[in-house]
């Protein structure tokens, strides 16, 4: 069977602990969190977020349920912001053994964000870090799997991999023969949701907040996840903030995994 993580944002109740026991209790490989979170209006965490000072600890729980971070968030390029302020963040994600931390490109001035991008990336691999670059139809500066290749050509950083989220590619354009045509090592992680249309949008912020399981909707999960080698990590992710009780619930994160499972039959 193939190995799955679960994101923090489909399952915020209890936090990164609860996460990792939730995890280990439905046969996960993985987890996707938050060592740096951005703030809502009132300037508190909007996820939530690993407490630097329990540290120890939490890497004894990850460690006793044999569970590993896949993804740390949320590290993007933004226009007047130094990617080394992020170096906290980016040292605990690597204290407590992930494998890589995740970009999105706000910055729309090519030069800077691909300066930002390549520091970003130079800070990530002192630390032994890939860096996921996740393209967003909301983020400026790399709105599409096309950019996201472009992009990644020209930084030309060896620990720098693309993200193919199901609802970024399907509401950007991006299509399975653009997946199939690209290089796969390029890939690093992949995540799973689904859709009830394939609209264009550069507005969909929302929906990205509140997805739908996989297996619901019409995405080709199938055919995407098939396209994808050995090597890509497989993470769900499938929030649902319009209505709190089901997505910070286990039974909606139940729902969530076992749909993503029916993928890999």
């Amino acid at each position: 069977m193939r190995k799955l993580a679960l994101h923090q944002i489909t399952m915020t109740e209890g936090g990164p602990d609860n996460l990792v026991r939730f995890a280990a209790e439905t046969g996960l490989d993985g987890v996707c969190l938050f060592t740096s979170t951005p703030l809502d209006a009132n300037g508190r965490d909007m996820f939530p977020v690993v407490d630097p000072t329990a540290a120890p600890s939490f890497k004894r729980l990850l460690r006793h349920h044999d569970v590993r971070i896949i993804n740390a968030e949320y590290f993007p390029v933004m226009a007047e912001l130094d990617v080394a302020q992020y170096l906290p963040g980016i040292s605990l994600a690597a204290k407590l053994g992930a494998k890589r931390v995740v970009t999105h490109i706000h910055e729309s001035a090519k030069p800077r964000a691909e300066d930002q991008l390549t520091k970003l990336c130079t800070i990530a691999l002192d630390h032994e870090l890939e860096v996921g670059l996740e393209f967003t139809g909301f983020a400026a500066g790399c709105n599409s799997l096309a950019n996201a290749i472009a992009l990644h050509d020209r930084v030309d950083q060896p620990n720098l991999k693309i993200a193919i989220d199901a609802l970024h590619l399907f509401r950007t354009g991006g299509t399975l023969e653009q997946l199939q045509a690209i290089d796969p090592a390029t890939i690093g992680y992949a995540q799973l949701c689904d859709g009830p249309d394939f609209r264009l949008s550069k507005n969909y912020l929302d929906e990205a907040m509140n997805r739908m399981i996989p297996g619901e909707g019409v995405f080709p999960l199938k055919k995407m996840v098939a396209l994808l080698g050995p090597h890509v990590d497989i993470d769900i992710e499938v929030p649902n903030f319009a209505n709190p009780a089901r997505s910070s619930a286990k039974p909606w994160a139940q729902r969530a995994v076992t749909g993503s499972r029916y993928l890999f039959d």
